[in-house]
């Protein structure tokens, strides 16, 4: 009587180590140690600005970084941005974004390096004097979410290639930087507190 269940019980963790694996497959890790061209990507908090915008007030959210190529070659840098909520909601950096929000920003700082999303592309060369400023604008967030995902791709040459479940044809992932904040509060006539609660790479 033992050996039919010793049996089952010997299949069933076949089967699980099946799907384990074929999960990881799907989600692979990103290597603890760089294996390919990485960026240095430093960030301020997200923050929020009240803009004028066709007679408007619309309220806007922002980070600021600096990003430096201590990689040992010149990297083409073309960042990426996107924010996901908790709700289920996804923006893309500076889309819909007039650049007179840009503007605004950059004059309530005094750093006149500081360059517009659309500006900050092209190669980047090497080491700190050639290092650059920028900064990633979303439009309003969605005010019910209190926990949000930024991604920021294209700071590590780090790739996989998995297979996808819905189209079982090959998908190119890229070793992103999540970061992952908490807003307490959105009311526009109090100061929104925003917390860093994470910093992690994935692949995505």
């Amino acid at each position: 009587m033992r050996r039919p269940l010793l049996a089952s019980l010997v299949m069933a963790t076949v089967l699980s180590a099946g799907v384990a694996f074929r999960a990881s497959q799907a989600a692979p890790e990103p290597s603890r140690v760089p294996i390919s061209w990485e960026l240095n990507f430093r960030h301020g908090n997200m923050e929020r600005i009240m803009v004028n915008v066709n007679g408007k007030d619309q309220a806007f959210w922002y980070m600021r970084y600096t990003v430096t190529n201590n990689s040992g070659k010149d990297i083409l840098f073309t960042p990426a941005f996107e924010l996901t909520a908790e709700t289920g909601t996804a923006l893309t950096g500076f889309k819909d974004v007039p650049n007179v929000v840009f503007e605004k920003i950059k004059s309530s700082y005094s750093n006149a390096l500081l360059m517009s999303p659309n500006n900050i592309y092209g190669k980047l060369l090497q080491g700190d004097d050639n290092a650059r400023d920028g900064v990633v604008i979303f439009p309003s967030i969605d005010p019910d979410a209190r926990n949000f995902k930024l991604f920021v791709m294209g700071l590590s040459g780090e790739t996989a290639e998995v297979e996808s479940p819905a189209t079982h044809k090959p998908v190119i992932l890229q070793k992103t930087l999540e970061l992952d904040f908490n807003i307490a509060g959105q009311a526009v006539g109090t100061a929104p507190r925003c917390t860093l609660t994470e910093t992690k790479w994935v692949m995505k």
